[in-house]
């Protein structure tokens, strides 16, 4: 029998709950939830109830070891879940402090004695992961793009997805993703990817470049144009051009030679 255990369990605190503070500009961290961690009672009754004996059952045994085991994981999960939100909404406003202000910068590297090459190697001195710095430093301008919507404090999850449609598309079609989830029901993972692919919004895979955040022309490499058959999406197309010129020019040179030369391949033969 699966167990569950929501974010509402783990005391994470629904995106309904009151307006939007990012993005934020203080780095007094939030007041914590009032219960830390709160286990729901069917979790609880599983690891309190007593397994059976040797002599039981073998059947009977299995299933009560099987359910045990099951819910000592889940709550497993739960606790990584809740830590990672945990260290993303405290941990979140200072990374983002140090990065607005650079003031990194003023630190040595303690194993060059030599100022930092970069805010990531500072993030992982202090113990911060890549994915973390850029999970934190995406938060602020995910959230200032929904400011108008009230999203409320916004998950790990939430701007996993977001964060690549703000990068790669606008603010107005990152907004059109969490008004349809909304409509859809909910702003979990996966409403917000169905939502995504309901707009017909294309991702291109990123680089794992150094510093990379949304809304910074140029500040990731990513196809300009994705070939679909069927598809074409003028916006998209304007949009990409305006973040590079040059390249789309390059592209636009390259496509018009290789559909000259298509055409002077398809020109029928005389008899």
């Amino acid at each position: 029998m699966a167990l569950s255990v929501g974010a509402q369990d783990v005391g994470n605190r629904s995106t309904a709950q009151g307006p939007s503070k990012q993005p934020e500009k203080k780095t007094t961290a939030p007041a914590p939830d009032k219960l830390l961690f709160q286990l729901p009672q069917q979790i609880r009754t599983t690891l309190d109830a007593e397994l059976p004996g040797d002599d039981a059952d073998p059947a009977a045994i299995i299933q009560a070891c099987e359910l045990r085991i099951d819910a000592a994981l889940t709550v497993q999960k739960a606790i990584e879940h809740y830590g990672n939100e945990t260290l993303f909404r405290y941990a979140g406003p200072a990374v983002r402090l140090a990065h607005r202000t650079k003031s990194w910068q003023d630190k040595l590297d303690p194993a060059t004695d030599k100022p930092f090459r970069g805010f990531n190697p500072w993030c992982r001195h202090v113990g911060i992961s890549k994915s973390q710095s850029y999970r934190m430093v995406n938060e602020e301008p995910v959230a200032d793009a929904l400011r108008s919507l009230n999203p409320g404090q916004l998950t790990t999850e939430q701007v996993d997805i977001l964060a690549p449609v703000l990068r790669q598309h606008d603010a107005a079609r990152c907004r059109r993703v969490w008004e349809a989830a909304t409509k859809m029901g909910a702003t979990d993972r996966k409403t917000l990817l169905k939502a995504r692919d309901s707009l017909e919004l294309t991702i291109a895979e990123e680089p794992d470049g150094d510093d990379r955040q949304p809304g910074k022309p140029g500040s990731d490499r990513v196809p300009v144009v994705r070939f679909q058959a069927g598809r074409y999406d003028r916006e998209s197309v304007r949009t990409a051009v305006r973040s590079d010129p040059e390249f789309a020019r390059l592209l636009a040179r390259d496509i018009l030679a290789e559909l000259e030369h298509l055409e002077g391949t398809e020109q029928p033969q005389s008899s």
